[in-house]
């Protein structure tokens, strides 16, 4: 039986790219001044974290913050790998299916850098590019480059293209079957549209990412996302 190795960005996507009144958004910042003392600044900056997937439907998650004050985040702090749980939000992601050897490949660069996690930098190394050097390390296609994968803000915005180009392959197969019908020709499966979706990087929507995060949360096993399942509703409905 094959195993199905993944490889997950998961986004916990900043405030001002939510729409308002309409898309989740977790963050209390009352919560976060009267436990912690200060606003909750993953509200405004985002979050990146990596998901990965061990074959077994057993998944670890791992992020990568700084230790210290806010204040000093910008001239930099001492960095650490944290591990993440089902509590952590998410509400976007893509998912990239892999082989055994580029698993093994990603979790040699998180203990790679467990152990010699560096500084952190706000607008230099952070969660982002964390995130980022895990997936080149497992040399995975279509990696966030450049100023996009420097922070969750570039991030969002790399899924949501990816998003928009699955959305438009799958408008370009229904309007191919529509012409085949019309010129008497057999119209193509939907399995081929489908195995053409998964071949590929899989971005997650806002809604199915958040109701992903919010059946989980609960759960005290981590799970991957499933791909078959976001495949299945970007090839048949709309968020």
């Amino acid at each position: 039986m094959k195993k199905n190795y993944q490889i997950t960005l998961y986004l916990d996507t900043p405030k001002p790219l939510l729409r308002p009144f309409k898309d989740f958004a977790k963050h209390n910042q009352l919560a976060s001044l009267f436990m912690n003392g200060v606003p909750d600044p993953a509200e405004v900056t985002g979050h990146a974290f990596i998901g990965l997937s061990d074959g077994k439907g057993r998944e670890i998650r791992v992020g990568y913050t700084g230790e210290g004050k806010m204040s000093k985040m910008i001239s930099g702090v001492d960095g650490v790998v944290i591990p993440h749980d089902n509590q952590d939000y998410y509400n976007e992601a893509i998912v990239w299916s892999i082989s055994k050897k580029q698993y093994k490949a990603a979790r040699r660069e998180i203990e790679k850098q467990q152990k010699n996690p560096g500084t952190y930098k706000l607008f230099e190394r952070n969660c982002s590019t964390f995130a980022t050097d895990v997936l080149k390390a497992a040399k995975v296609e279509d990696v966030p480059e450049g100023k996009l994968g420097l922070t969750p803000y570039g991030l969002v915005l790399k899924k949501r293209v990816m998003l928009a180009k699955r959305r438009m392959e799958v408008l370009k197969f229904k309007a191919k079957n529509v012409l085949r019908t019309l010129f008497g020709k057999k119209r193509a499966p939907t399995s081929e549209l489908l195995e053409s979706l998964r071949s590929k990087p899989v971005p997650v929507p806002i809604r199915v990412g958040t109701n992903d995060y919010r059946a989980k949360s609960t759960c005290k096993q981590l799970h991957p996302l499933d791909v078959k399942a976001i495949t299945a509703k970007l090839a048949f409905t709309r968020e």
